[in-house]
């Protein structure tokens, strides 16, 4: 019933949908929720809870078929019915639905990706990819679909193909440790020694490289310097709270949201400096999430039950406009004068013994 109203939906979109969309608070909400849900679904919701999830946008699409946010809804759907089954009678007609209303490049790379990456339908994952291989503009995107193709390649057995998307993937984008792991397994299961040696050569180089990039970044960083006294922020129960409480302390300032999956890696080690740094105050600011959606989904599960015991606030307007951020996860270590004076922005394993040294210096100042 589901797959013959997503069909349905399909073959009713015309130039008048443009012209009659309907917007309320409500689709305004659920615009929100599906433009990051799935990457709560991917991680946290086990996949019984995908299901209910899936129903409840087919009830918003019954009471609003005509909302602003339709499109997003379908993409959403797509995601989450990917993670629940193979089964591409009920995958096809939410693949159509949302080329429907986005044909761009862009999209149909990331539906071949799909296909390709779970293995649900390598020729038709294959077809999207050769047809906006001309229209891609964007160097991540040509690179990203050599790489599809070649995996696909491998699993098809088209090995020498395999091997000429790797290196045209590599060609446009060389800087990518992953690429070059993944063209090394490659060449390790083809037997090929002499390439793997050299690819495992240029991956070392690339991981020194890395390391260094990040360790140079905080002090090239906009943040140096910049105090955080005038600033302040509200805590979950909405009450502002002024950064210059902190003055006196060595302060850890963690950016953070949790479908950010870096940010999530960064915790054990976060943790670890707690317990290490009893006269250290850290302070953990979340972008984009409600003080409900912390104290209800993630201060229950056991990984991030010791936020319940920090000073957790968010991010607000002032504080964008001061502090300089490009991204999440970003951690921020402020001397006792509230000054900034040290910006690690990304996640590298690193992270930890750095801190270790910038806390040890700044609590003896």
């Amino acid at each position: 019933m589901k797959v013959l109203f997503a069909l349905y939906l399909l073959m009713t979109v015309s130039s008048s949908y443009a012209q009659s969309t309907t917007y309320s608070k409500y689709e305004e909400r659920m615009a929100t929720y599906v433009n990051n849900g799935w990457a709560y679904a991917l991680k946290y919701d086990s996949l019984q809870n995908v299901k209910p999830v899936l129903d409840s946008c087919w009830k918003f699409l019954d009471k609003y078929p005509r909302s602003f946010v339709k499109p997003n809804v379908f993409s959403y759907m797509l995601e989450m019915t990917v993670l629940i089954t193979k089964d591409m009678n009920k995958i096809n007609p939410l693949i159509d639905s949302v080329l429907a209303y986005d044909k761009l490049p862009g999209t149909k790379e990331r539906v071949g990706e799909m296909l390709i990456t779970r293995n649900l339908d390598l020729q038709r994952g294959r077809k999207f990819i050769s047809e906006v291989f001309p229209y891609l503009t964007a160097q991540y995107h040509k690179y990203n679909a050599y790489m599809l193709m070649a995996k696909s390649d491998i699993t098809l057995g088209n090995y020498s193909s395999a091997k000429t998307n790797f290196e045209k993937a590599l060609e446009i984008d060389s800087t990518r440790a992953e690429a070059w792991y993944e063209y090394l397994g490659y060449l390790k299961m083809r037997e090929m020694p002499g390439y793997a040696s050299a690819v495992m050569a240029k991956i070392k180089e690339l991981e020194k490289n890395d390391k260094i990039s990040y360790l140079n970044r905080t002090n090239i960083s906009p943040n140096i310097n910049k105090s955080i006294l005038e600033l302040s922020a509200k805590d979950l129960d909405n009450n502002q709270i002024k950064f210059s409480s902190s003055l006196g302390k060595v302060v850890v300032i963690n950016c953070f949201n949790f479908w950010c999956g870096f940010c999530v890696k960064e915790f054990p080690s976060l943790r670890k400096m707690i317990n290490e740094f009893s006269e250290v105050e850290f302070i953990f600011l979340n972008f984009g999430e409600t003080a409900k959606e912390l104290r209800e989904r993630y201060f229950a599960m056991n990984e991030f039950k010791f936020l319940k015991k920090q000073k957790v606030l968010f991010s607000s307007k002032e504080f964008n406009r001061e502090i300089y951020g490009n991204g999440v996860p970003q951690t921020l270590v402020i001397d006792k004068t509230g000054k900034v004076r040290y910006d690690y922005t990304g996640y590298r394993e690193e992270l930890e013994s750095l801190l270790r040294n910038n806390l040890s210096k700044l609590i003896k100042e």
